[in-house]
């Protein structure tokens, strides 16, 4: 099992009338926080990803998972070749999109993209891409103080998220 993070997370709304720019929340959460906080880092992700069963939400039984520190992008990890079935892999995870999403109607959110591959004997069995989403709520980021709990609420919705992609890429 090959598994491949995000270059990290982004920010993304709905609401025209107040975000004009991808990213625009996170600097400005950066910004209330007195500092960059680095939320979903490479690094970051991949602790968090070799905390959960990935071989078992996977639907890949005890297989254990290779984690690569180099992220794909999207239109790569949708690319239609075998990379991992030559090596002798089952499945492929790929995550290359995280988004901190707000509307003007809908409650904050984490939502991640990710592609997902089962191999048999080399030969390509399954494919599944989509997103999945976790709710940030109480979310608030008002001063350096909140950062903490904020940053412990993105990861958890990014565990959330994680688990859910998999989850439905067994269907």
């Amino acid at each position: 099992m090959y598994v491949y993070p995000a270059e990290g997370v982004h920010s993304v709304g709905e609401d025209f009338d107040a975000v004009h720019g991808l990213d625009q929340d996170l600097h400005h959460y950066y910004a209330v926080a007195g500092r960059p906080l680095g939320w979903l880092s490479i690094d970051r992700q991949l602790e968090l990803l070799a905390s959960l069963p990935l071989g078992q939400l996977s639907g890949a039984g005890t297989e254990l998972p290779t984690l690569h520190n180099e992220p794909m992008s999207r239109s790569h990890a949708l690319e239609p070749q075998m990379r991992a079935a030559e090596t002798g892999c089952a499945v492929e995870i790929y995550m290359p999109q995280i988004f901190l999403e707000r509307g003007g109607l809908s409650n904050r959110s984490l939502r991640i993209f990710g592609v997902a591959r089962r191999y048999e004997q080399g030969k390509l069995t399954h494919s599944f891409s989509g997103y999945a989403a976790a709710p940030l709520n109480g979310f608030q980021l008002r001063s350096p103080a909140d950062a903490a709990a904020a940053t412990h609420l993105i990861e958890a919705a990014y565990v959330e998220a994680v688990k859910t992609f998999l989850h439905n890429s067994t269907k």
